[in-house]
């Protein structure tokens, strides 16, 4: 899903970037496009680097947590 989201707001940035004619907004925009760029290749790389078989939507809701109402254990 993050690798969507990443993908969908790089297409966005370049459309942006290459409709706008003020040079202050293009800075910003190119600005968010590289940090952008720079997340999805980190989750592209950390799909890759999942055991074979198992991705990281699979590791995530292999012990779901509970949404009911009920207090969740661990982190927080």
């Amino acid at each position: 899903m993050d690798r969507f989201v990443s993908w969908e707001n790089i297409r966005r940035y370049r459309k942006l970037a290459s409709e706008t004619t003020n040079a202050a907004e293009r800075s910003q925009i190119m600005k968010l496009l590289a940090e952008e760029e720079t997340k999805f290749k980190l989750e592209l790389s950390r799909s890759r680097d999942a055991p074979e078989g198992r991705s990281p939507v699979n590791a995530a809701t292999e012990n779901p947590c509970k949404h009911d109402g009920e207090e969740q254990q661990g982190g927080g």
